[in-house]
């Protein structure tokens, strides 16, 4: 559906819990809840937990079409500007990366390090594994859990989150990119950080002024609905029309 079809489908929707008493709405207002609506569709299904069946992303078949308009492929990610606040010892080298400026989710990510595999000019492909902070002092002495290389390919990368440099809490300056931190032992370097993202949705814009303004969700088709009857229950809240919670019910057409 395009926008504007949806903004229509959520106001036949609202008309009709209204019994069909609905007070008008402008497409400002439509934009606004179908773009929240949007945004919660993502973080509802996108991990297994928030949702009654228990099936997040890359689980099922449906979630996967879903949320497959999301994913975006960031390569060669920039090392941050700043390096202030890394955690570096004998044991550990820690290094900043910007994120993509869409990044919501990371779902795949490797490394590229400046060593060859067993001397020839194959490049050694590291595997990245995500690291909580309280757990680094723990690992970083063991040699089975640490950062490493081997000449034969192997090589183990950590990874972990980090706030940004500027967080934009001042509107009069610019927040710069989320950000990771990688770790390694300090014997080999990273020459390229990639990773496969889900990216956050664009705003859904509705126009029936002029309807090539309008901006169209990006979800597949198979989400209109279900973002709409979120949309329809959101509206409900805003206006304090809702009788009973509804927010719940559409969980199990996904």
């Amino acid at each position: 559906m395009t926008a504007n079809e949806m903004a229509d489908l959520l106001e036949e929707k609202l008309d009709r819990a209204s019994s069909f008493g609905s007070p008008g709405y402008e497409d400002f207002d439509l934009s606004s809840v179908l773009t929240e609506a949007q945004q919660l569709f993502v973080k509802k299904f996108f991990d297994e937990v928030n949702n009654r069946k228990g099936k997040g992303f890359q689980e099922i078949e449906i979630r996967n079409q879903g949320l497959s308009a999301l994913i975006k492929d960031g390569d060669n990610l920039a090392v941050s500007a700043s390096q202030t606040g890394t955690l570096s010892n004998n044991d550990i080298v820690g290094k900043f990366y910007d994120l993509p400026s869409d990044h919501m989710y990371t779902i795949f990510e490797q490394c590229t390090i400046d060593k060859t595999e067993c001397n020839s000019t194959k490049s050694i492909i590291g595997y990245i594994v995500t690291i909580a902070h309280n757990e680094i002092q723990r690992f970083q002495w063991n040699k089975y859990k640490k950062p490493y290389y081997k000449v034969d390919g192997d090589c183990r990368v950590w990874r972990s989150e980090f706030s940004r440099e500027i967080t934009g809490i001042d509107p009069n300056i610019s927040a710069t990119s989320k950000r990771h931190e990688l770790f390694t032992d300090g014997t080999f370097e990273i020459t390229n950080y990639h990773m496969r993202y889900v990216k956050n949705p664009e705003n859904i814009t509705v126009d029936r002024t002029t309807p090539s303004n309008q901006e169209n969700c990006k979800l597949d088709t198979s989400t209109h609905v279900v973002i709409v009857d979120i949309a329809t229950d959101l509206m409900m809240q805003r206006t304090k029309d809702q009788k009973l919670p509804i927010i719940e019910g559409f969980k199990d057409l996904e």
